[in-house]
């Protein structure tokens, strides 16, 4: 290993950073959709009122008299009225600069779509007109077989299982177009929060091989919250909520691990630890290169040594380097008169004011909660049943959980109870297992 970094750098993995996080999920949805075309727009040649004239041209050289015009550039081009037309023109979201936030979040969204290259096509239903305007738009488009840029490093997703169920979901949602034009916002507002709860969650199992789904409870919006249910309280909020304090330090840790990576691959911090116990390597001249690397580490940032707690092993004296990177932002474990844990707890809030704020809800005695309103609820459910119209109630909670969502008895018994209220259940017997779900869509 080479030389320690002097600061806490991130630049993969996470989408928020210690301070001006406003995510502006119509400019991300722009990027999304074009990576799932294959599509991206050409902002050098594109300008709104450039491609207005374009369209508004080529009408008029069909005979459309100039009154009708007027009233077409009315409808479809002031406040941002196209973007709600087909989902094609949310392309043109990629014309404005993105907030940090928002670039960051497409960047992982990018790396849940790299394993499946295939580009998908949509089915529009658009009218006359607005069939024209989508050719216009092709002009304005490249392919990326056709794009000269420069090289990045190729991000290896932290969570396959959630990058698998993304690229599935967005795909079932490509078929639905009106349906995606409605809700795709509402769709990566949900994985993101998703991804980075259960991000947290499997941080710190960096040990244990490939993340998989972890426990985190939910209860409905409309749901009553108390004390007595161990669920919500034992695999709910909080515990969710302190791991995530964990996060800035090992991603920015593991983010100067892969600097020194000889590849130009951007992997997480289970691959590494998966190689150690794996691979043939010299093991004791990568454990000492290891606790070299740690001691420096740790002497850099004025952390107070951990002599002889860990083993000569590499896998331990990984962990080693890993502690270090947490004992960092403790208050007890660093020496200088310096405030390094605000700079966590700086995440901690941006989190909870960016990403978290639609999931949790302040419940009195029971503190806070997990939640799930009806829009996120239906969305998730729709997602889930996929296109197979309609799923048994246990599969569904299945598919659930394989996405992060958890639901204990109770709130079991307040689904199927909402579900009746919509009108797509259909219950065969009081069994549970004897009740199918169908999809809205």
């Amino acid at each position: 290993m080479e030389n320690v970094a002097e600061k806490n750098d991130l630049n993969n993995y996470l989408p928020i950073r210690g301070k001006n996080n406003t995510i502006n999920y119509g400019t991300v949805a722009g990027k999304v959709l074009g990576l799932l075309l294959g599509k991206e727009l050409n902002t050098s040649k594109y300008s709104p009122e450039e491609f207005k004239n374009a369209c508004l041209n080529e009408l008029s050289e069909l005979q459309v008299e100039n009154d009708i015009l007027e009233h077409i550039e009315k409808m479809y081009f002031r406040n941002n009225a196209l973007t709600k037309v087909s989902p094609e023109f949310l392309l043109l979201g990629q014309e404005e600069k993105e907030a940090p936030a928002s670039k960051y979040l497409s960047q992982i969204f990018r790396s849940f779509l790299k394993t499946d290259d295939q580009p998908s096509e949509l089915d529009c239903k658009a009218n006359f007109i607005e069939a024209i305007f989508i050719k216009m738009l092709q002009k304005y488009l490249l392919d990326p077989n056709e794009k000269k840029s420069a090289k990045s490093r190729q991000e290896q997703p932290y969570l396959p299982y959630m990058a698998d169920n993304f690229s599935k979901d967005i795909r079932f949602l490509s078929g639905k177009t009106e349906y995606l034009l409605t809700h795709f916002e509402e769709f990566l507002e949900l994985y993101n929060f998703l991804y980075c709860s259960q991000l947290a969650l499997n941080i710190r199992s960096w040990t244990s091989g490939e993340p998989r789904s972890q426990k985190m409870y939910f209860i409905l919006d409309t749901e009553k919250a108390s004390q007595e249910r161990s669920h919500i309280k034992s695999d709910g909020f909080y515990p969710m909520h302190r791991s995530m304090a964990t996060v800035f330090p090992i991603l920015s840790l593991l983010d100067t691990i892969n600097k020194q990576a000889p590849d130009e691959c951007v992997a997480p911090l289970w691959q590494y630890g998966d190689a150690l116990v794996s691979e043939d390597y010299d093991s004791e001249e990568l454990a000492t290169q290891i606790s070299q690397y740690a001691e420096t580490f740790a002497l850099n940032r004025k952390i107070k040594l951990r002599t002889g707690e860990y083993s000569s092993t590499p896998i331990d004296q990984l962990r080693l380097l890993v502690r270090y990177a947490l004992d960092q932002f403790e208050r007890s474990r660093y020496t200088e008169k310096k405030s390094r844990h605000e700079v966590r707890d700086a995440y901690l809030k941006q989190f909870d004011e960016h990403i978290a704020k639609h999931f949790v809800q302040n419940r009195g005695s029971a503190g806070r909660v997990l939640v799930l309103n009806q829009d996120y609820l239906l969305l998730l459910t729709n997602l889930t049943i996929g296109a197979n119209g309609q799923l048994r109630f246990q599969e569904l909670l299945k598919e659930f959980q394989a996405r992060g969502v958890y639901f204990d008895k109770q709130s079991e018994q307040a689904l199927i109870a909402f579900y009746e209220r919509v009108g797509n259940v259909d219950r065969m017997s009081d069994s549970g297992d004897a009740v199918y779900v169908r999809s809205t869509i």
